[in-house]
């Protein structure tokens, strides 16, 4: 399968996540705004879980909200025909890469060595 073929198939697998998250988002919002429009009950127990979850459903609509802007770069990237070029050295990012993470904007070595930087250089203590 060419490079060409595959990158299409990239388009569709980010095209469909970008459908699935915004059907999804619809769903968190509505909850978001059904928990919002309760009543508060006085109870502090069942304040603290309305709380939690309050909070719960913010912070899964702004993960969505910043995938779609992961996406929507993605997109755009297809359109201007860089797609799948590392940002750093400019190589093709590996197929297998993209197909695990189709936003991804660096190669696998210059990620790692990306990740590294910000973390505080080679010494520093790795991510779990």
């Amino acid at each position: 399968m060419s490079r060409a073929n595959d990158l299409l198939r990239v388009r569709e697998i980010l095209q469909r996540r970008r459908r699935e998250i915004l059907a999804t988002s619809d769903g968190t919002h509505r909850e978001l705004t059904a928990l919002k429009e309760q009543e508060r009950d006085p109870e502090y127990e069942e304040n603290a879980q309305s709380e939690l979850a309050d909070y719960t459903l913010s912070s899964l609509m702004e993960a969505q909200r910043r995938e779609i802007m992961l996406i929507d770069a993605a997109l755009r990237r297809m359109d201007m025909g860089v797609f799948g070029e590392c940002v750093d050295c400019g190589q093709e990012i590996s197929m297998e890469r993209l197909e695990a993470l189709p936003f991804a904007i660096r190669c696998e070595e210059d990620a790692t060595s990306h990740e590294q930087d910000i973390r505080g250089g080679p010494y520093a203590t790795p991510s779990l």
